[in-house]
């Protein structure tokens, strides 16, 4: 059968289906082609009194864009050293003799602002390149051309449906309205929107940028899951988390409402009832295009379509748990489910994760799962006042993803390992799924800049274990899934009756769990090498592949522009602060990295790594466990901005990382 290629590079609002195909009709309509709704207004047009709000131009920008763009005015000096332009302050270049069209009796004219909104313009567009150029577009390429009839029916309807999933999650992140953002003739503005699913900027050293704005009036975006007047406020969270229904509010299916006068929880199938009716349907006729022998696939296809008209996800979860690598060839998950992209950090938000089975899985799952009890055990060693649960949680399957949609999607990067669900019954008990993202990072590309960017960081003797051999580079990932499952989690009940959400902040919640899952992932190395499944070398191998994971969130900061921790960066912090402070890690100022050209480099102290992994972990349980918020915060804090900060060397990490673009994956398959 003739194949037809198409791209899914799945778009927002105004830029749905931004993408190619061989030709418009062999593809799905969703991912057809389609232009840019035209700005109702440019900034050009806006009046006078708006460009107050626009972002400032430094002294040195003001001049560059002038020259730049043939405007005879120079800033000589900000006298009173505001930063803002002033007539008395700017001269006209060029001969004097005739009227000065940009100052008028000491004022600054229309010309001049008009002027000055071009040049913000300008800016604004360079910031824009210099963003985009930062991610490389990567290829996520998947042949289903061999799938049969049914099957390939199904997949139309899923691209219909993660369509519309990112509307809903434009609405959610706060950047569905683009109407007067960008016009159909500002592809640069397009391009950041629809790789970014909305107005900001994510790469590092830029999205601090005021410049670095999809729209032209640099419009705010502000959280579409609370009241507008509330989310704008800084520290709304913890004023919602004092509220009486705090625990109401913070339910994760909800989007906060004021209503008349008081705050309210209202489920998310009756804020976006018609956006999630229309995902029932794709999902309904794409469980009845498939073939028998992929009842469970169907199963959770209906199932999840029932789940988005009522809004109760646990009868989904179920039928998700019970797809297995044995029973399906497909992976998909459909719903709400991660909650650190909203502020908050609490309430769920939807995706689309879908993707082939690779049965490469079965080789890590085959020997984990007699040890889940065991692995369980030894974390409730740690921790005497943690009792161990029946741990059921299905281990990793690996899956070669097809599509990423919502807030699976990233700008740049992707998330390579996931276990869910986050809430309910299945969590509580450990049935949830791992996944492990097996073709992400793997092309020839990804893996030679890796490799170069280990060399400027380790020196000679860490080096040469250094691998990115698929079945232990995946280990950590692996393990850190896992001990999601292990341990007090998301739904651990405290002794005082709470949830780790309930004594922490969302975000200190957050970081530990995270912090939890990563250190498992170095705790259990050792555990492994003594059941015999790892050799001493291979344990040293997926140590320092470990570090280097931690280094490349280091490289993005710790805090996100708005001042909001990383949880991922964060818990990077901790680790490397902790492994240094314990011996395991050093840094060596004098002496070449392993390229010979760096001076300073990282080395792993290798006999040291699994007493400091043994030491993080049973710290890092026992703060969950207690659910002291204030003694959590003073951890966090000692290793993140406190004294043991110092030894992070975040500008050198910075510096050697970043010179590399990072990836943008792109998703391509054939039908």
């Amino acid at each position: 059968m003739k194949k037809s290629l198409c791209c899914a590079m799945l778009a927002l609002p105004t830029v749905l289906g931004y993408g190619a195909c061989s030709a418009p009709q062999n593809c799905p309509e969703s991912i057809a082609p389609k232009t840019i709704a035209p700005a109702e207004k440019t900034i050009a047009e806006q009046p006078l009194s708006d460009i107050g709000a626009l972002p400032k131009l430094s002294r040195a920008d003001f001049n560059r864009l002038a020259a730049m763009m043939r405007v005879p005015l120079f800033w000589q000096e900000d006298v009173n050293k505001n930063g803002l332009i002033e007539a008395a302050e700017l001269k006209l270049i060029g001969p004097s003799k005739g009227e000065n069209l940009y100052i008028k009796d000491g004022a600054l004219t229309s010309l001049f602002n008009k002027t000055y909104i071009r040049m913000v313009e300008k800016r604004r567009l360079e910031a824009i390149s210099k963003e985009l150029s930062v991610g490389q577009p990567t290829l996520v390429y998947n042949d289903l051309s061999k799938v049969s009839d049914g099957e390939k029916e199904m997949v139309r309807h899923i691209i219909k449906a993660a369509d519309i999933i990112e509307k809903i999650y434009a609405k959610q992140v706060g950047s569905a309205n683009t109407s007067g953002c960008f016009d159909e003739n500002d592809a640069l503005s397009a391009a950041l929107y629809n790789r970014n699913q909305g107005f900001l900027c994510e790469a590092p050293g830029i999205s601090a940028d005021p410049f670095c704005h999809a729209c032209r009036d640099f419009r705010p975006t502000i959280s579409g899951l609370y009241p507008q007047e509330l989310a704008v406020k800084e520290g709304f969270c913890e004023e919602i988390a004092k509220m009486p229904n705090a625990q109401e509010l913070f339910s994760p299916f909800t989007v906060v409402k004021n209503i008349d006068g008081a705050l309210k929880a209202v489920p998310y199938n009756k804020v976006w009832g018609e956006e999630m009716r229309a995902v029932a349907e794709e999902l309904k006729a794409a469980a009845q295009a498939l073939p028998e022998n992929e009842a469970p696939f169907k199963a959770y296809l209906e199932a999840a379509a029932t789940a988005f008209i009522d809004n109760n996800w646990e009868p989904a979860d179920e039928a998700w748990a019970n797809m297995n690598v044995n029973n399906s060839r497909w992976y998909l998950r459909i719903g709400p489910d991660e909650v650190y992209f909203e502020p908050c950090n609490q309430k769920a938000g939807f995706h689309v994760s879908f993707a082939l089975i690779d049965k490469d899985s079965l080789y890590w799952q085959e020997r984990l799962t007699p040890l889940r009890e065991k692995m369980e055990g030894s974390i409730a060693a740690l921790v005497p006042a943690y009792k161990a649960r029946n741990v059921t949680v299905h281990l990793p399957d690996f899956i070669e993803i097809v599509l990423n949609a919502g807030n699976s999607r990233n700008a740049m990067g992707a998330t390579v390992g996931q276990s869910l669900p986050n809430w309910g019954k299945i969590s509580q008990e450990g049935r949830g799924r791992t996944v492990v993202m097996s073709n992400l990072y793997t092309d020839p590309d990804s893996l030679s800049m890796r490799h170069e960017q280990a060399l400027s960081m380790f020196g000679e003797e860490t080096m040469k274990v250094y691998t990115d051999e698929k079945r232990l580079s995946l280990l950590d990932i692996i393990l850190h899934e896992l001990t999601h499952n292990l341990g007090p989690h998301t739904d651990y009940i405290a002794p005082d009756g709470k949830r780790p959400g309930d004594n922490f902040s969302g975000m200190t919640a957050t970081i530990l769990e995270e912090l939890k899952a990563q250190t498992g992932a170095l705790y259990f190395v050792d555990f492994l090498k003594k059941e015999g499944l790892l050799s001493a070398e291979d344990a040293q191998k997926v140590y320092a592949h470990s570090l280097f994971w931690c280094f490349g969130h280091l490289s993005r900061g710790l805090f996100e522009a708005s001042g909001k921790p990383k949880p991922y960066s964060m818990l990077s912090a901790i680790q490397l602060a902790f492994m240094q402070a314990e011996g395991a890690v050093t840094f060596h100022a004098e002496g070449l990295a392993a390229n010979g050209q760096e001076k300073g480099y990282f080395e792993v102290n290798f006999d040291k790594m699994a007493p400091a992994a043994q030491k993080l972990m049973a710290e890092v349980v026992a703060l969950k466990v207690s659910g002291d918020a204030a003694k959590a915060k003073e951890f966090i804090d000692k290793y993140t901005i406190g004294a043991a900060s110092k030894d992070l060397h975040l500008d050198l990490i910075s510096d050697r990382l970043l010179r590399y673009p990072k990836a943008s994956f792109v998703y391509s398959y054939s039908l």
